[in-house]
């Protein structure tokens, strides 16, 4: 299949998936299942291979979370995280990144970018935990961790997908605002 079809239905998939989750709709763990198995396939060909396994991880958190929304009531309202658990995932995140780049670098060969990759893998991970479990933080995260891929997509000559991260950060920022509504 053509490479750039490929790159488009990943996209597609993403941004239905990011827009339902900022409606709060249980639909979009659906779509981010779709969207990681596409990037998956995207980036193990690229040689981010942080990238790829977390799509892996991506589609089983799609999982947790579906079930997780499904569980709980439909009229459920975002909480805050306290300062200790924010702390304790961004160092998870960074020592996470840390281990696994230093993995990638000395066991898997023709690896792009194989501590920042895995940095934003973690925190990605971590992200994608606090959307699960309905933490309005998941935003910022998200935020944060996009803005840096942007850059290293357009490094690795996919610009549509840097061009998604952007309207990711737009998404977020809604997300955001959406859910602070609900919060008050």
């Amino acid at each position: 299949m053509d490479a750039n079809k490929v790159e488009w239905a990943g996209i597609l998939c993403s941004l239905l998936g990011v827009y339902f989750s900022a409606k709060q709709a249980r639909i979009a763990w659906i779509w981010n299942i779709l969207a990681s198995g596409i990037y998956g396939y995207i980036f193990y060909g690229l040689g981010l291979f942080s990238d790829m396994e977390l799509q892996g991880f991506f589609i089983l958190m799609a999982l947790f979370g579906f079930f997780q929304w499904t569980r709980l009531n439909t009229d459920w309202t975002p909480e805050k995280s306290n300062r200790k658990e924010l702390l304790l995932g961004i160092f998870a995140s960074l020592v996470f990144g840390v281990i696994s780049g230093y993995l990638h670098v000395r066991f898997v060969p023709n690896v792009s970018f194989p501590y920042l990759d895995a940095c934003l893998s973690g925190l990605s991970i971590w992200g994608t935990y606090l959307a699960a479990k309905r933490k309005i933080e998941n935003w910022f995260v998200w935020i944060l961790v996009d803005v840096v891929y942007i850059s290293m997509y357009l490094q690795k000559g996919i610009p549509g997908t840097a061009a998604l991260y952007g309207l990711f950060i737009l998404m977020a920022i809604y997300g955001y605002v959406s859910w602070q509504k609900k919060m008050s």
